[in-house]
């Protein structure tokens, strides 16, 4: 699986290439873990990966691919991703992005496509990004929404507090995150995270905590691409 997520950003690449007018501006790979603290069976292992082309200073176009498997259920999601940005100016972008992303169990997959708009924007030091989209599946629709922002510490340190939430046929999951990220190399960030879970629906409600690690590697831009990818298997913590 993690072959099939490194062929289709190398697919991207050679697209890219194939446009004289372009330059890849930067990009990034990385892979994470993450686990409920009560049931680490509960988990997920992502492998993802982004690479950012720019036609001109205001105008780019930034592709993801993502592999997320999952421990309990044994669910493997799959995603790729384009987003085509504009640069107002240094410090703001906007964004729109489509997602078509599978899930698969056994020999049963269910496909989503993920419409959506966002932004970003760097003041000082601190980022901010937000995003909110709407999905249409085979088994029902949704919508997903976050938002984040890191304040950039010293020595290379920094804070993260993000929210996301997916909506589905009357059920609902929030995500609160808190993230430590350092950098300990040339283009190389890794983190610690912690959070907690919530599913609520059908007059029930349950909160569970989670804890994660990785890292990614950058180039091009300080930041890699824009944008991070937006996909239902990126913003579970488990399953």
């Amino acid at each position: 699986m993690k072959h099939s997520t490194l062929a289709a950003l190398c697919a991207a690449l050679s697209t890219i290439g194939a446009v004289q007018a372009a330059e890849i501006t930067g990009g990034s790979v990385g892979l994470s873990y993450s686990a409920f603290a009560d049931d680490t069976d509960v988990d997920k292992l992502s492998l993802s990966g982004s690479v950012e082309v720019g036609f001109n200073r205001n105008v780019s176009l930034q592709f993801d691919a993502g592999q997320d498997s999952f421990g309990a259920s044994d669910i493997d999601m799959r995603a790729i991703g384009l987003h085509a940005i504009y640069h107002m100016n240094d410090a703001t972008s906007f964004g729109a992005f489509y997602t078509r992303e599978e899930a698969k169990l056994g020999g049963l997959t269910d496909k989503t496509d993920i419409l959506g708009l966002e932004f970003g924007h760097e003041t000082g030091q601190v980022d901010f990004e937000g995003f909110v989209g709407r999905g249409e599946s085979d088994d029902g629709d949704g919508t997903i929404f976050g938002v984040s922002g890191r304040y950039a510490m010293a020595n290379e340190v920094g804070v993260t507090g993000a929210f996301d939430r997916i909506s589905s046929d009357g059920i609902d999951l929030d995500k609160l995150t808190l993230q430590l990220d350092s950098d300990v190399g040339q283009n190389v960030n890794v983190f610690v995270e912690v959070g907690a879970a919530r599913v609520s629906g059908f007059g029930l409600s349950e909160t569970e905590p989670f804890v994660g690690i990785g890292g990614k590697i950058t180039f091009g831009a300080e930041r890699g691409a824009t944008f991070e990818r937006r996909s239902l298997g990126d913003l579970l913590p488990g399953l």
